[in-house]
């Protein structure tokens, strides 16, 4: 419960404040355990960031396995444009691990960007897999455009992390659901056979 609630807290200060800007002190006061008692959980400052940030990504790609789980019999239109509703409920339902992803996949410690980028690594390739058993599905239900897998799968994350910037850019749920509309619009004009 203790290390439960020690990541709770640190989610919430490494996003608000920053990891330089954070103290175990604070982590530790806010929870209400002495700083020293950290350490029978995590090894240090940076095991505990870490442990936050692959959690946050993990909570990530569960939350988008199970549309993908609850979308079997759609058309692959659907799926896809299901599956940007559902990232678009990720930051909207989820915002502390969202914000927290977000700002350390965009601006990640020196010291811990190689570590960082092998998580990162892994659950991308997770959710790859995701959105490429979707294209696949697609091609061989002739919905698709022929083109390289890689393309479609490509072009598709590159639409859902421009969308996850816009997402952040308005305030405005009506004015950010009409771009994800209107861009989705066109991704699947350009994909769609």
């Amino acid at each position: 419960m203790t290390r439960t609630k020690l990541k709770e807290a640190a989610l919430r200060l490494f996003g608000q404040k920053g990891y330089d800007g954070t103290a175990l002190s604070e982590i530790a006061k806010e929870v209400g355990v002495k700083t020293p008692a950290i350490y029978a959980f995590f090894e240090s400052k940076e095991d505990l960031f870490m442990s936050v940030f692959e959690e946050s990504m993990s909570v990530y790609n569960e939350y988008i396995q199970a549309m993908a789980e609850t979308s079997k019999g759609m058309s692959t239109e659907k799926k896809l444009h299901a599956l940007l509703v559902r990232q678009y409920d990720f930051h909207r339902n989820k915002r502390e691990l969202a914000v927290f992803a977000f700002r350390y996949l965009l601006f990640p410690p020196d010291f811990l960007l190689d570590r960082m980028q092998e998580a990162f690594g892994r659950f991308d390739t997770m959710l790859s897999d995701i959105i490429r058993e979707i294209m696949q599905e697609g091609l061989e239900r002739g919905e698709l455009a022929v083109v390289p897998i890689e393309n479609l799968v490509d072009s598709y994350l590159t639409l859902m992390d421009g969308l996850s910037i816009q997402y952040y850019y308005y305030q405005s749920p009506e004015l950010f659901e009409r771009k994800l509309k209107h861009a989705f619009e066109m991704f699947w004009r350009s994909v769609s056979a």
